[in-house]
């Protein structure tokens, strides 16, 4: 699957512990306008202006090679197999018509066939609620089928045979075995019928209200469309900058892992430590490892585990008991918000993989969770349809993945979103502080938890003024 490569201009970037520029600057016009490229197919809200929001007119260098590179969160099977079996199905036709391979050169790239559906079919269980049209589900397990027949693992035999290898040394049973576990696997996921959202006037409506609770505090569809412009922006420009420091960012394929579990939680446990210590001076304890927890890099259980989602609970628990109710009914924004800075926050102790490298995959992966955003707020709230998508996207130079973006956010109509507006928020709030004098961003975290959640602009108004008081 091709790299991410992006080249677009924005104002920031950390590299290690530096302080950085955090807040950038808007880039829609305060009065949105109509797209002209497309008119819209389908009814905006009877409560917002009928006005949709459209692309920057500053020249943006394009987004030609956006893809993801790797699905962590898969969607949906064609995503994880490309419409009809590819790469696995060339692969193996590459190696039927091999004759110039040794057997140990066949031998080794069939194995890494049978990784690769291995790493398919754990991928596809690691997936919960996962929803596949009975359409698309029949063409990919017959694609599966296909790949899988007798007669293609008697060929597949008789090349190897060609090449000087053994009888009965390839292992192509335990491949076909692991291709029809796919194949039940996916036959097993939940039909998708029909949309989350009609994009009517009233689902549009209620779509605003539901991101207002899980944002905790009422917030604009043209708000929210500005900032994760801007958010965008930014990670394009740090992704920039990271392939300037390492032009082999994007082809290198080194996991970000220790390898096991517990070798993982064990250091993010201690750089939670260091980060922000629980408020009693307790200790952490290594949660369970699963299934799914085990497959994570360090960056992704830094989100769901330490510092992030799992630390903030302990946190929270810990707290005075003042605090403790306000923590108890914050809101998935504020939380989900937090938990992707202490991702990045852990980027700097990870110097043993290559800061540059770390922190382009971690750039990487947020910019395809705002574009996944900016993607479901048009569809679910201003009624977009995929042609009025691809007209956006092509502001963005990405208008060749409108098909991605617009599956992806029918599966996901919040998560993506309240996750990039809540880590704009945060980062709004944390450079209102260092400008009132916070020296850095640990201690601002540290003083940040401590506030404790509340909605966002008093949560800014009070740790402005927390430093302020101090100068």
């Amino acid at each position: 699957m091709k790299r991410l490569i992006c080249l677009l201009i924005a104002l920031l970037l950390l590299l290690g512990c530096g302080q950085r520029v955090i807040t950038p600057a808007a880039t829609v016009e305060e009065t949105l306008s109509a797209p002209s490229a497309t008119s819209l197919s389908t009814s905006t809200p009877s409560q917002e202006p009928t006005a949709t929001p459209v692309p920057t007119q500053k020249v943006r260098p394009p987004l030609s090679t956006f893809a993801p590179t790797r699905i962590k969160v898969a969607f949906f099977a064609e995503e994880l197999l490309s419409q009809d079996g590819e790469p696995i199905r060339s692969e193996i036709e590459r190696l039927l018509e091999a004759d110039d391979l040794t057997a140990e050169a066949f031998y080794a790239d069939f194995d890494a066939i049978l990784q690769r559906v291995n790493t398919l079919n754990d991928a596809v269980l690691r997936q919960q609620n996962r929803t596949l049209t009975a359409e698309r589900k029949k063409t990919t397990v017959n694609s599966l089928t296909a790949l899988s027949d007798g007669a293609l693992l008697d060929a597949l035999d008789a090349a190897y045979k060609r090449c000087g290898g053994q009888a009965d040394e390839l292992p192509v049973f335990t491949y076909a075995i692991s291709m029809s576990s796919l194949a039940e696997h996916i036959l097993d996921m939940e039909d998708r019928t029909v949309p989350l959202f009609d994009l009517s006037a009233s689902a549009a409506n209620e779509y605003r209200e539901a991101i207002g609770r899980y944002m905790g505090e009422h917030v604009t569809p043209k708000d929210i469309f500005t900032a994760m412009e801007a958010l965008l922006q930014t990670e394009a420009y740090a992704i920039n900058t990271a392939l300037k420091a390492d032009p082999e960012a994007a082809r290198k394929k080194e996991r970000i892992s220790f390898g096991s579990y517990g070798e993982n939680m064990s250091f993010l446990v201690n750089v939670t430590r260091e980060l922000c210590p629980l408020p009693d001076g307790a200790d952490l304890t290594i949660p369970p490892e699963t299934e799914t927890a085990a497959q994570m890099e360090l960056p992704e259980l830094a989100f769901w585990q330490y510092p992030g989602m799992a630390y903030l609970k302990v946190y929270a628990a810990r707290s005075s008991k003042e605090q403790q109710a306000r923590w108890a009914n914050a809101p998935d924004g504020y939380l989900a918000g937090l938990s992707v800075h202490c991702s990045y926050a852990v980027i700097p102790y990870l110097d043993g993989f290559g800061l540059d490298y770390v922190q382009y995959r971690w750039y990487e992966d947020m910019l395809d969770v705002t574009l996944t955003g900016i993607t479901a707020l048009l569809i679910h709230y201003y009624g977009y349809s995929a042609a009025d998508l691809a007209a956006y996207l092509k502001g963005w130079g990405a208008e060749d993945f409108t098909d991605y973006l617009y599956e992806k956010a029918m599966s996901d109509p919040f998560e993506s979103l309240v996750a990039s507006y809540g880590y704009y928020r945060y980062l709004d709030i944390c450079q209102a502080a260092l400008d009132a004098g916070c020296p850095n961003e640990k201690q601002f975290l540290r003083e940040y938890l401590s506030a404790g959640p509340a909605p966002y602009e008093a949560l800014k108004e009070y740790m402005v003024s927390l430093y302020q008081n101090e100068g």
